[in-house]
């Protein structure tokens, strides 16, 4: 199953979020974010389900009055063996729970839906579509952590090592057999802006059709790397989300059950990853840069003299050294002397 796109939002808040709790970030800049669009988040207490915000804007201006000094994001599995606290209300089965940080505590803040006391069926209750919203609604449960979870998020504070991060994606990813005849989306240096790859036709469609876009992490930061991923887990998982939905090789002969599965084995496997770098994003977007390689000599560029080791030097016309001039000084003083004597040895008949 492919992550359930409600991450981009949790991304959104998160980094904006911080900017407004450290940097004071203008509301004006980002409420209108576009990934936010078609959404609405109630934010309620999960003991009490009190209403606590009606939108993410007086959620943020709350928690900064409280002493909510940033947010961070992380994997649900670390909630796997708490305990709802409330019957009424079903936490949902999301990859991520933001977690809101003040100076003594620290606030999980989970998805979630209250359950009706008169409607027991599993299936959601389909109201007639004139009757329906087409919005998405969902409601963020405050949860405080106990010590032994506030322990485990340690794991996600500490600084990624990017370089090591990416030789292990293209290894477990993108060199992997099905991701043979895997392309680059086209929108690779562009923002990543939450839109799917397979949307972007062209060169310039980042810069024209989302120029009133923000991306979901502040550009004010060279996260080239982390946008550059985003990007290109969303276009793998396309690519191989295609390969499930028509199961055929290039000869048009079936793929076989056994190999399907296992091509579905490695589109959970994406899923898994692209889970736990949403994760190292959200909380470490600000360094999410790669070493740069250091270019050697530019083949492409006319040579030049130079005393680097890696670079071409022309071969130059041989000039006589100290030394050499020496041994040849020696050598012909040698024969004028043997024909000296060889002179003298003839004129005295010897």
């Amino acid at each position: 199953m492919a992550l359930d796109q409600i991450w981009k939002q949790q991304l959104a808040l998160v980094t904006y979020g911080n900017e407004f709790l450290n940097q004071d970030l203008n509301f004006n800049r980002w409420i209108n974010h576009s990934i936010f669009d078609q959404h609405i988040f109630l934010f309620r207490d999960l003991i009490s389900q009190h209403l606590l915000a009606q939108h993410f804007h007086i959620w943020l201006e709350g928690l900064k009055k409280q002493g909510v000094q940033r947010l961070s994001l992380h994997n649900s599995a670390l909630l796997v063996d708490e305990k709802n606290p409330n019957v009424n209300v079903e936490l949902l089965a999301y990859p991520h729970f933001i977690v809101s940080h003040a100076a003594n505590k620290k606030t999980a803040w989970i998805f979630g839906k209250e359950l009706p006391e008169w409607y027991l069926s599993e299936d959601n209750y389909k109201a007639p579509q004139t009757q329906s919203s087409p919005l998405r609604h969902e409601i963020l449960w405050r949860y405080e952590l106990n010590s032994k979870l506030i322990k485990l998020l340690d794991a996600d504070f500490k600084q990624p090592q990017w370089d090591d991060i990416q030789a292990f994606m293209t290894k477990e990813l993108f060199n992997h057999p099905y991701a043979m005849g895997y392309k680059a989306p086209l929108s690779l240096n562009a923002p990543y802006y939450g839109i799917a790859s397979s949307n972007a036709t062209s060169l310039n469609e980042p810069q024209t059709s989302h120029a009133n876009h923000l991306a979901l992490l502040p550009t004010e930061y060279q996260a080239d790397y982390a946008h550059q991923a985003l990007h290109e887990l969303d276009a793998l998982s396309e690519y191989i989300e295609q390969k499930i939905q028509h199961p055929y090789h290039e000869d048009g002969s079936v793929i076989n059950p056994e190999e399907q599965l296992n091509i579905r084995n490695f589109a959970q496997h994406i899923d898994d990853l692209h889970a736990k770098f949403i994760t190292k994003v959200a909380n470490h977007y600000k360094t999410a840069q790669l070493t740069p390689i250091a270019v050697k000599d530019n083949p492409l560029e006319p040579l030049e003299e130079t005393t680097t080791p890696n670079s071409v030097i022309f071969k130059k016309e041989n000039k006589p050294t100290p030394e050499t001039t020496s041994g040849k000084s020696g050598v012909f003083t040698l024969i004028i002397i043997t024909i000296i004597i060889c002179l003298i040895g003839y004129y005295f008949g010897l």
